[in-house]
């Protein structure tokens, strides 16, 4: 079978399958992000100490992603796909039974080897197998499906962590990875015939030939690690400040997500006839704008200016997202688009990896103005470097 055999419809099962991955990632992730601060107080550990909660399973995923290029060619995407699925199944529940933190990160840092198996070859099958006139379309799905599983992530991990055992925010997700496992046999088209060339190595030298592309990386390796830094940073404001339940906090939450889903689909249409340097401006001064405001109003801060924060944050990430991975791989070849676009979702993960570990230091100070002041001079810096880009049309 080759690209141009495959149906619409088999086309679509693989489209929606990859889909549900991403809706599965971010729906864990969120998940887990807003019931951290009960973690906490059931295991008995500081906010710093739960942090590696999340930065175990980011350390694993970004390990898996290092190698996922060479698995992807030796065994298949595909199988790849499958595997991961089988691996991120086996340790939720690992996770889900785990007796001590410590085994709970390291039972998180083989679920993150497991979803990054997925996260890469998900990245690999699209342009693998969609038709180039609907590949559009596809990114775009897998988009609605990772803002579905936040919108959704939040709220129910609020109501999970409020009446039951942490252990269930792990439990509860097994059978959804196991149906993820049963439409994935029957979605996922055969490997060999659809294996190219990825033999080319862009090494750190090739990269800094393409000025845009380091740049690239390096304004989304500070941004959304800002970003990351916050999510997991402000529900322990929102209890802490506002003394709220968690399934309050976890509501209040739910105004990221939903200003995530609200501008990442127009700003990806946007991207492809507006120049991508303009909207991550607007993004970036929409982030710094949110952070003057905490600072400014934090003696006033109540539960519906956090409403606003956290709307603003989330537009300001879909606003962000899809201009900067077209600002990254505009001016490569095709060949070089195809291997230079597995370093995205390394550096992504790397930078929410790198916020949330520093944002769990900043949190033993007791004082939001300084995570809140290191967020301000942070998107400044990422100003000066878009604007340094003009060559980003």
């Amino acid at each position: 079978m080759s690209l141009a055999d495959i149906g619409d419809s088999a086309e679509k099962r693989m489209v929606y399958c990859v889909a549900l991955a991403a809706f599965f990632f971010q729906f864990e992730s969120f998940m887990v992000v807003v019931a951290l601060p009960d973690m906490a107080r059931e295991m008995h550990s500081s906010a710093h100490a739960v942090s590696y909660v999340v930065s175990g399973l980011l350390l694993g995923l970004v390990c898996a992603l290092v190698c996922a290029s060479w698995l992807g060619q030796r065994f298949g995407f595909s199988r790849l796909f499958l595997t991961g699925t089988y691996i991120a199944t086996v340790a939720t529940f690992t996770c889900a039974v785990a007796p001590t933190l410590s085994v709970l990160i390291g039972c998180r840092m083989v679920q993150g080897i497991g979803i990054g198996a997925i996260v890469a070859s998900s990245y690999a099958l699209l342009p693998l197998w969609v038709k180039a006139d609907r590949l559009g379309w596809a990114f775009g799905m897998l988009s609605i499906g990772a803002g579905a599983g936040m919108v959704l992530g939040v709220p129910i991990g609020g109501l999970i962590s409020s009446w039951l055992e942490w252990r269930w925010l792990f439990f509860g997700t097994i059978p959804f990875l196991l149906g993820l496992a049963l439409f994935s046999h029957f979605s996922m088209p055969p490997d060999k015939p659809c294996i190219r060339s990825l033999s080319d190595i862009l090494t750190l030298k090739d990269i800094l030939k393409f000025p845009n592309f380091a740049t690239g990386l390096l304004v989304l390796f500070v941004f959304q690690g800002i970003m990351g830094g916050l999510r997991f940073l402000i529900p322990f404001l929102l209890e802490s400040q506002n003394k709220l339940s968690t399934t309050m906090s976890s509501l209040i939450f739910l105004s990221y997500p939903l200003g995530f889903l609200l501008l990442s689909s127009w700003a990806g249409r946007q991207a492809d006839t507006h120049p991508p340097r303009r909207l991550m401006l607007h993004a970036s001064f929409l982030s710094l704008i949110a952070c003057l405001l905490y600072v400014l109003l934090l003696d006033v801060w109540g539960m519906w200016h956090f409403v606003v924060f956290l709307l603003l944050l989330g537009s300001a990430t879909g606003l962000f997202t899809a201009p900067n991975n077209v600002a990254i791989i505009r001016g490569l070849s095709a060949s070089e688009i195809q291997v230079g676009s597995a370093l995205i979702p390394i550096a992504l993960n790397l930078s929410v990896m790198f916020g949330t570990f520093s944002f769990g230091i900043l949190s033993t100070q007791n004082d939001p103005r300084v995570a809140l002041t290191a967020c301000i001079g942070a998107f400044v810096c990422v100003i000066l470097l878009i604007k340094l880009r003009s060559s980003w049309l």
